[in-house]
């Protein structure tokens, strides 16, 4: 009951979270009409996904901010004031009014938001994936933890089933006047509720053992970048492969076969939501293969596959045969559950635990800030302003390149070592509270 309890605590977070994300995809077009006042579609797409990336440029400071709070007052807390200040801008953006409005104010409200909503977020979904892992029966770290990315998955779909029913019920005006205000208030409304759940969970045994054996990090962003650097380059690597992949999948695609490929909104928009309910049940099979195979076979097999398909994939989708497509989303979808079953729980494991949250989140958010938030966006300009259509392919494809190299030279096999670990703080009393304490628990720690 316990270990419901953890991952329903966890994964409904990620879920709300998300669920905001898909919405913003989903409402893409939309935002452009009522935040910018550019004719130029091509412009409002660019601004929009601009927007988009700033939420996800603000996630390192969250990082920064809720990091600490995780090493330093516990994962529990921290993951209930998380999801309390995700609830605040979820709200206002329901509430915002268009440019038509108030002019160039509404833009820059929205924009404003969303940095807000990019920080409160920078430590939910890496807080969530270590309170499932320190909770988690060790044989079955990487199953436990991929319901983090079920949950994240499910909130998109949710997004996606949010959509479809307000493009059906509302009519076009209703929809821009006021339609697609309601989803916001709604997830607002519920990250609220999920407050209220999550004062009833326990915190990890990880952190109640550092806290007992008083090896607490004094100062967790220090330890990062003055102890733990080795452990923050290694996960910036992993990381690269499956965010840019992930969002080139699902973000930007979308987009580029609608308005380029000439297929449906509609129907694009209903494969993708077939897609992601796939990978619903695939992610947690593919946490469960990690748990069998290990981390770093994975972690290869992974970024070389994207590395080898993406570009033939991406060629044949502009192919026009609805058949082709589908098969090739198909294996995309697959590759990506294979990914978000691997990926997450070799991050928690690379970092010791005493600025595990620090670390994790900070590496995670810069990730998908930087190299994820910006794939929209780049493979955009890449589309239009190269000469080679398959440029964009190719960015993914150099970018699963860097996470192959750093897993293959500098990744090692993680999956049989205790969530205990607090390797290089040995040689650093100054950063923990109490030598003596050290020496007893190192002594003591359990395998």
């Amino acid at each position: 009951m316990k270990y419901i309890s953890s991952i329903l605590s966890s994964s409904i977070g990620n879920v709300l979270e998300w669920y905001d994300f898909g919405l913003f995809t989903i409402f893409s077009s939309l935002f452009g009409v009522l935040f910018f006042p550019a004719e130029n579609k091509e412009v409002r797409v660019i601004a929009t996904f601009g927007i988009f990336a700033v939420g996800f440029l603000c996630r390192p400071l969250g990082a920064l901010i809720f990091g600490y709070l995780g090493d330093k007052a516990g994962r529990a807390k921290t993951l209930r004031l998380s999801i309390l200040m995700i609830a605040l801008p979820t709200l206002i953006i329901g509430l915002l009014p268009s440019y038509e409005q108030i002019g160039v104010t509404a833009p820059i409200l929205l924009m404003l938001t969303r940095m807000i909503q990019g920080i409160s977020i920078g430590g939910e979904y890496s807080g969530n994936v270590i309170y499932l892992a320190e909770t988690a029966p060790k044989n079955y770290r990487a199953t436990f933890v991929s319901f983090a990315s079920t949950g994240a998955n499910i909130g998109i779909l949710l997004a996606a089933f949010a959509g479809i029913i307000a493009s059906h019920l509302l009519t076009y005006e209703e929809l821009y006047v006021f339609g697609w205000r309601l989803p916001y208030i709604f997830s607002g409304i519920l990250c609220l509720l999920v407050y209220f759940f999550r004062l009833r969970i326990k915190e990890t045994y990880v952190f109640e053992y550092l806290k007992q054996k008083q090896l607490l990090a004094k100062n967790p962003v220090k330890t990062v970048f003055k102890h733990n650097l080795p452990h923050f380059l290694r996960s910036l690597g992993v990381v690269c492969a499956g965010t840019t992949f992930y969002f080139f999948n699902f973000v930007f695609l979308p987009l580029f076969l609608s308005q380029y490929a000439d297929y449906p909104v509609r129907q694009i928009s209903l494969l993708m939501s077939c897609l992601i309910a796939l990978m619903i049940v695939l992610i947690p099979l593919a946490g469960l293969i990690c748990d069998r195979v290990g981390r770093r076979k994975m972690l290869l097999f992974n970024s070389m596959t994207i590395m080898m398909l993406v570009v033939p994939g991406f060629y044949f989708l502009q192919s026009n045969y609805f058949s082709v497509l589908v098969a090739i989303l198909l294996l995309y979808t697959m590759i990506s559950a294979l990914e978000q079953g691997t990926t997450c729980i070799s991050l928690v494991e690379n970092f010791p635990a005493p600025a595990r949250y620090t670390g994790l989140a900070l590496s995670y958010s810069i990730g998908n800030g930087i190299l994820g938030g910006t794939v929209p966006i780049i493979c955009q300009w890449l589309f239009i302003h190269t000469t080679l259509f398959i440029a964009p392919a190719i960015y993914i494809a150099g970018c699963a390149a860097i996470t192959a190299i750093v897993v293959y030279f500098f990744v090692p096999e993680t999956s049989h070592e205790t969530l205990i670990k607090i390797d290089g703080l040995s040689s650093m009393e100054d950063e923990v509270i109490g030598e003596d304490a050290w020496s007893h628990a190192t002594q003591q720690s359990p395998g």
